[in-house]
């Protein structure tokens, strides 16, 4: 297949192109900056600000679009570039490349947060502009691709190896390995989902492989772990001598389980890779570095 990743040079789609190759796909990749491993690991790789109008002359077969602008601790005061690289990079992309088959990378936080299980069809009210944004993307999405040709996940946080350090787990493993305090914000008993990288990239070919399968797809692992509950796993096991920081007085969050049976009945997917099978890639990363 000739297939198209944008944010080819992300830290999902890195792995990403790198598993596509091996199963002998053709690959192009367009991200904003070049690549350290350069254009030549791509079929053909285009150096693209997807918030402008653009077109590309060759139709794909499949595109993956995970291109987004994420840097969801900044606040509305960035609402112009979530909508512009989300949103209407979103639109911008579907009207200047051809592809028989579109796969869009969105969120579990689009939905509405009343401590429900979420299901696809659960309803929706996403809080901030990040989560807005990629909604908006959806909505773009529908309103130009026939529903045969659209596969939509709406993953819980991504996790893995390589993410950026403004991640959670980076940002507490490397406090904890240099001793200093891990910071919690908010309540210290909200529960979180997260889905391994490596298990999001088994959904997508999951949905390449099932070439029938279109429609909406919730991605995460079932099990869940409080904010606290991880900071003080990685502070054990890593032998730190951090103290964790908890601001007093915030309220318990409501947690709605993200729900992944659709995936399972119709694209024969489930996540496999626990968070302590995850926590001790990231020991063993850290002290390979050491």
């Amino acid at each position: 297949m000739k297939i198209l990743v944008t944010g080819a040079g992300g830290f999902i789609g890195r792995r990403l192109t790198s598993r596509l190759k091996l199963c002998g796909h053709d690959i192009f990749g367009l991200s904003l900056k070049f690549l350290p491993e350069g254009p030549s690991a791509y079929k053909e790789f285009y150096q693209q600000d997807i918030s402008r109008p653009f077109a590309l002359k060759i139709h794909f077969d499949l595109v993956i679009h995970l291109a987004a602008y994420n840097i969801t601790n900044i606040g509305d005061k960035d609402r112009g570039l979530y909508t512009a690289v989300n949103a209407d990079g979103t639109r911008h992309l579907l009207r200047g490349v051809g592809t028989d088959k579109f796969i869009y990378m969105s969120t579990a936080k689009v939905y509405k947060n009343e401590g429900l299980r979420l299901t696809e069809e659960s309803p929706l009210a996403p809080q901030g502009a990040y989560e807005q944004s990629k909604l908006n993307g959806e909505e773009e999405c529908r309103s130009v691709l026939e529903k045969e040709k659209l596969v939509i996940l709406r993953s819980v946080n991504v996790v893995g190896w390589g993410q950026a350090a403004k991640a959670v787990l980076p940002v507490f493993f490397q406090k904890a390995k240099t001793n200093h305090p891990l910071d919690i914000m908010g309540a210290a008993d909200a529960l979180m989902q997260f889905v391994y990288v490596g298990d999001l990239i088994d959904a997508i070919e999951a949905a390449i492989s099932h070439e029938k399968a279109h429609g909406i797809f919730n991605i995460a692992h079932e099990e869940t772990i409080s904010l606290e509950g991880l900071a003080r796993n990685i502070i054990a096991m890593t032998g730190s001598k951090s103290v964790l920081n908890i601001t007093a007085g915030t309220p318990k969050n409501t947690f709605s389980p993200v729900i992944c049976d659709k995936a399972r009945q119709q694209l024969g997917w489930k996540a496999k890779t626990g968070m302590a099978e995850i926590l001790r890639s990231y020991k063993e990363e850290y002290d390979r570095g050491q």
